[in-house]
């Protein structure tokens, strides 16, 4: 970590969350638990699962990040572009299946078996 360990720290987190992000987006589900070292709260670390999330807000008492660091925080920016993007291509997906699902449910049909066709 140098001589820059709670910066280090924060990038530390930032790289954690991505992962888990991007894991999110590959797997079956998010992983287990986020550890907090550097004291800066994620979105969504509210006390309880159902609670809204929490608006994030860059440390305080840092100071000017290092030049040291900054192409490790260029990485992150990087990947946090390219994770928005696939975030956005997701929502874009579950709206398109969403649409499929409310055009059956709005069909008022019961008892007739109902074939959904998820790629037209």
């Amino acid at each position: 970590m140098g001589d820059h360990p709670r910066w280090s720290a924060v990038l530390d987190d930032l790289e954690r969350w991505l992962d888990d992000a991007e894991r999110t987006l590959s797997g079956p589900g998010p992983s287990s638990g986020v550890e907090q070292r550097s004291g800066v709260e994620p979105a969504g670390a509210a006390s309880s699962p159902h609670a809204p999330p929490l608006p994030w807000a860059p440390p305080t008492g840092l100071g000017p990040m290092p030049a040291a660091l900054s192409d490790r925080a260029s990485s992150v920016l990087s990947r946090q572009s390219v994770l928005v993007a696939r975030l956005l291509e997701a929502r874009s997906a579950v709206q398109q299946q969403l649409g499929a699902v409310r055009r059956v449910e709005a069909s008022h049909e019961p008892g007739r078996p109902v074939y959904l066709d998820a790629l037209g």
